[in-house]
């Protein structure tokens, strides 16, 4: 008996799933692969926002279809000695079939305003998956950004350290004072809060990746550096802004929102319109000797007379509207000029920052290496410092190819279409501009 017992309850408590973790190491690719995960909050408010549009627009059209309703009571009279019935019993079920036959254009305007309704909430689905990658790119390249930071401020940190310790014993020896000793302490202790300040940034970054990407519980580890090209050849600005302007989800989204205020305007108009509709009736009545009908069939019409100001009022209204809609896609057009032109600038920029940051790189690299052979041959030498200040140029080489790769992200996203697709219209690339 305890056997079987332990054999059910094995088998009625569902088994505990293992948490998901992210591949080890993770690479950007991966990373963007849940930008869709379903079950992220973000993908699951914009699927809610979705599905409410789309039974909406059920609901606006089961209003023309068929119902059928199932009527009945249950009542006994008292009969008067007069009365010429006999029997009490004055119960009744009825069937009730009813259709609408024609309402002169408020369904019809009612069906349209859903439907671009729910054609609005796909569009705002699909920018929100687009922020999501944005989103996912940008943390990646934080924690990349972190982790480099981190390199370079424990670097300092040991550096520092020694430098402090070396003074002490040069005070021990009668070689410096206590101001000097001082002096180096005070310099460590800001650097070891900018490591410790840089190292709560590593996990906070990954933290904050992990959460975007629905693992909470599994922050990465190791990220992989991607290959970021930029060498690609950025297209002209003008070519940009007329391909953002027609393909931008952005406008597309202003333009539903337009269109949703027109329809709005429309069913407004048709919101006092007359209708016509259709029933059979079926009934069984339980007094037998009552003269009552076994069935009918009706047309009702509704011509609405007076309706006061309320007409007039849900006009004005959804007018405003359509005008507030209209200034709205004004202003997302000139923001989205302004981005366009901002994020080309920001290619070139990066661009000529990287290249800056290379021609720093090579130098310090080899002054590195000069003071290297300077403290190998014993000489007075600055390797500390070169070794820092290599870190340093390091680290500002790939925060540039970090934000190339995230203003072309931006803007591929503005235009709608891959860069790659639009490089005929690139033309002639300024003296300096490309990436050595």
């Amino acid at each position: 008996m305890m056997r079987a017992l332990l054999f059910c309850l094995l088998f009625a408590v569902p088994p505990i799933q293992a948490a998901e973790t992210l591949p080890e190491p993770l690479t950007l690719e991966a990373a963007l692969e849940r930008a869709a995960y379903p079950d992220h909050f973000a993908v699951q408010l914009a699927e809610a926002e979705r599905e409410k549009r789309e039974a909406e627009a059920d609901a606006v059209a089961a209003e023309r279809g068929v119902t059928l309703d199932l009527e009945g009571r249950w009542r006994k009279v008292g009969l008067s000695d007069n009365s010429p019935l006999t029997d009490d019993d004055d119960s009744l079920a009825g069937l009730y079939l009813r259709k609408p036959l024609y309402d002169f254009g408020r369904s019809a305007a009612a069906d349209a305003l859903a439907a671009h309704k729910l054609r609005l909430a796909e569009l705002q689905k699909r920018w929100r998956l687009q922020q999501r990658e944005l989103e996912i790119v940008e943390l990646y390249y934080q924690v990349l950004d972190a982790d480099n930071e981190y390199l370079r401020h424990n670097e300092e940190l040991a550096i520092g350290f020694i430098r402090y310790d070396r003074m002490r014993e040069n005070r021990e020896l009668g070689l410096a004072s206590d101001i000097d000793v001082e002096e180096k302490l005070a310099a460590y202790e800001t650097i070891r809060q900018n490591r410790y300040r840089s190292e709560n940034r590593q996990r906070l970054t990954r933290q904050m990746l992990a959460e975007a990407l629905g693992v909470p519980d599994s922050p990465p580890d190791e990220l992989v550096v991607p290959d970021i090209d930029t060498e690609r050849p950025v297209p002209e600005v003008d070519r940009l802004l007329e391909k953002a302007l027609s393909n931008s989800l952005r406008v597309a989204i202003g333009q539903q929102k337009v269109e949703i205020a027109r329809q709005a305007i429309r069913a407004a108009e048709k919101a006092d319109a007359p209708s016509l509709d259709a029933e059979l009736e079926v009934a069984k009545h339980f007094r037998d000797n009552s003269p009552r009908d076994d069935w009918r069939a009706s047309i009702y019409f509704d011509v609405p007379l007076y309706r006061g100001r309320s007409g007039d009022a849900r006009l004005r209204q959804a007018r405003a509207e359509h005008r507030r809609a209209l200034a709205e896609l004004q202003r997302t057009r000139s923001q989205l000029r302004l981005d366009v032109l901002k994020l080309w600038q920001d290619l070139r920029q990066s661009r000529l920052r990287l290249q800056g940051a290379l021609a720093a790189q090579e130098y310090r690299d080899l002054y590195l290496d000069r003071s290297r052979a300077d403290y190998e041959l014993e000489f007075k030498s600055d390797l500390g410092d070169a070794m820092v200040q290599f870190s340093d140029a390091r680290w500002k080489v790939w925060r540039a190819r970090f934000d190339f790769d995230l203003a072309w992200r931006k803007l591929e996203q503005l235009v709608g279409q891959p860069l790659e697709t639009l490089a005929g219209d690139a033309g002639t690339q300024p003296p300096g501009d490309a990436n050595g």
